[in-house]
């Protein structure tokens, strides 16, 4: 079994040589640390533009990466999108162009998007904090990436770092351009997942973040309900 904490060593060693010149950007697990508190996550996972996938590859084999596999969605709106993961002792790393796709509902989100405005931070780990600054996709990509997907653990994640300013309006622009059905039908679910009196309970209990009866935070599920509401309502 992998120690935790040996695998944390090896992703802040990768990510203490972010290639920055090649312009991708941290998204996953390791994007929400990035905004909230330290995290445990499985992988790394990062976007990067069609243009730089050649490069992001040299990358990874001069790192002594392996590539195991390569997922390549259908071609949709002039992007393409790919899903590389690539492994090396403890680490995985995927790596994503042309955008982020749902799994469900095949909803495609555009690199053009999400690589825009990315945030510079210098990522703390549970074991400490990474060397050198990283790039991360900015917090309404994250809510954009985190609704689409609509799984109790991104919604969780999402109510955890709900406190840091976001414009949802520009979420909702995104989700309206989109204007596909299917889109509908799943931002539906993920307002419908707010409302829900289990799920209240199941995000305090995934954040460890006290009673169900406490006053602020049945407050803080009520506005995070209405964020929720605001970046997904067709208006």
């Amino acid at each position: 079994m992998i120690d935790p904490d040996e695998r944390e060593q090896e992703i802040a060693e990768l990510l203490a040589e972010w290639p920055a010149d090649l312009g991708g950007v941290l998204i996953g697990g390791y994007a929400v640390a990035a905004y909230g508190r330290p995290r445990y996550s499985n992988d790394i996972d990062v976007l990067a533009s069609n243009q730089s996938r050649i490069g992001w590859v040299r990358w990874l084999k001069k790192k002594r990466r392996r590539r195991e596999r390569t997922y390549v969605g259908p071609r949709g709106e002039g992007h393409r999108v790919e899903v590389q993961v690539w492994h090396l002792g403890a680490v995985s790393l995927g790596l994503m162009t042309g955008g982020v796709r749902d799994r469900e509902s095949h909803v495609v989100i555009p690199e053009s998007w999400l690589l825009r405005n990315p945030n510079t931070v210098r990522l703390e780990l549970l074991s400490g904090r990474v060397d050198s600054p990283v790039k991360v996709v900015r917090l309404e990509g994250l809510w954009a990436m985190k609704l689409l997907a609509g799984r109790p653990q991104d919604l969780t994640d999402l109510f955890g770092i709900m406190a840091q300013p976001v414009n949802l309006v520009e979420v909702r622009e995104l989700f309206n351009a989109l204007e596909l059905p299917v889109l509908r039908r799943r931002l539906n679910s993920t307002l419908k997942w707010t409302q829900e009196p289990k799920s209240y309970v199941d995000s305090l209990s995934r954040l460890r973040q006290g009673g169900t009866q406490l006053p602020e935070n049945r407050t803080a599920w009520e506005r995070f309900g209405k964020m929720v509401e605001s970046a997904t309502s067709p208006r």
